[in-house]
């Protein structure tokens, strides 16, 4: 995309936000594996969520996850993009999107183990994940498949896990007759115990679980926010 095309997105975008106008809601979470280290494998992190359908900057968050087989999780944050305040001025905007870029990149470029950000120093403490415990974000992708179904490893099946994804948002019970899926989902990374799923859930493309979240003040209830693109990376323990 050129220069020129990215600009008109953006006051294509700016406008639209100025006049109200609103698209589908959306939920993405993107994980990266980065080490596994007795049990435990530690992740990097993107998270936002556009309730409104809103055609204007959200605020996106990243950060560190350590998850084991075992239930122990923990999310620690790295940055925050925060959305401008609404009506946004072109300089805001502008300046969002560009702080945006920068993270984006750091998110994508490998971690520096010798300079780790001040944000992860205390979970390499904790967990003593080193540079030599390393791991390819595609480690054993395809040995496990996930449908609303069954969740298969090789040929031994069970009943589908709950997938989990940051901030407690966990797969909702889909109905395997109403919503058949063209194809099982394969996990794109199988380490420690672990499964990690890339869902793409909307009207058009059920592959993969939508989510729901947890209501602020109960224990076992969860509910249906209405979103309407799932684009999620989340996590299914595997069964021993």
């Amino acid at each position: 995309m050129t220069r020129t095309m990215k600009l008109m997105l953006l006051l294509s975008l700016m406008v639209a936000g100025t006049a109200g106008a609103t698209g589908p809601s959306s939920l993405e979470v993107k994980l990266t594996p980065l080490a596994a280290r007795k049990g435990s494998v530690l992740f990097r992190t993107r998270y936002t969520v556009n309730r409104e359908g809103a055609h204007r900057f959200m605020t996106v968050e990243f950060g560190w996850l350590v998850v084991d087989a075992g239930g122990g999780w923990k999310e620690v944050p790295h940055r925050t993009v925060a959305e401008p305040p609404s009506p946004a001025s072109a300089e805001e905007d502008t300046r969002a999107w560009a702080e945006l870029k920068r993270a984006d990149a750091e998110f994508k470029a490998p971690l520096d183990w010798k300079s780790p950000p001040e944000s992860l120093a205390g979970l390499l403490r904790e967990y003593g994940f080193t540079k030599k415990d390393a791991v390819a974000k595609n480690a054993g992708a395809g040995t496990v498949t996930w449908s609303p179904k069954e969740l298969c490893q090789g040929k031994h099946c069970t009943t589908p896990c709950r997938q989990r994804t940051l901030h407690e948002w966990r797969s909702g019970d889909a109905d395997a007759v109403e919503e058949p899926q063209k194809k099982p989902l394969q996990a794109l990374f199988v380490h420690s115990g672990l499964a990690v799923f890339h869902n793409k859930y909307n009207e058009e493309n059920n592959q993969g679980a939508f989510f729901t979240e947890p209501v602020k003040g109960k224990v076992e209830e969860d509910r249906d926010p209405g979103i309407e693109i799932h684009d999620v990376m989340a996590i299914c323990v595997l069964p021993r």
